[in-house]
């Protein structure tokens, strides 16, 4: 199935990103650190859902990408620092993109049997 090999190296990726940037910026800041440890947590599940048969992959890559749309959320929150205006539609734009994912995370949880060829 060519979506959990594609799942097992999204995963990895996010993973060594997520634990990259923890430690080179440790200790960081509040949002900095909950951005990235939803990051690295989106990262561990996609690699769950790529390499295990135990739970349904779907919900692991739903949950997976919640969990990216929020440290995407988390990350457009972060840049509202200065005030600008061109911060605010930055801001609402990258926060927009990350709902989105986090709908696409819901929609797999929830439809399942649309995305899992095998049910």
């Amino acid at each position: 199935m060519v979506q959990r090999r594609v799942n097992r190296w999204v995963g990895a990726f996010l993973l060594v990103v997520g634990v990259g940037a923890l430690a080179v910026t440790f200790p960081p800041t509040l949002l900095l650190g909950v951005q990235m440890v939803l990051l690295t947590l989106a990262g561990a599940l996609f690699v769950a859902s790529g390499v295990t048969d135990r739970v349904r992959w779907s919900l692991l890559a739903g949950v997976g990408n919640i969990a990216l749309g929020a440290s995407l959320a988390v990350s457009g929150v972060s840049t509202l620092d200065d005030g600008g205006t061109a911060d605010y539609a930055y801001a609402a734009l990258v926060v927009l993109g990350g709902l989105t994912l986090a709908v696409i995370g819901v929609l797999y949880v929830i439809e399942h049997e649309s995305f899992d060829p095998a049910a």
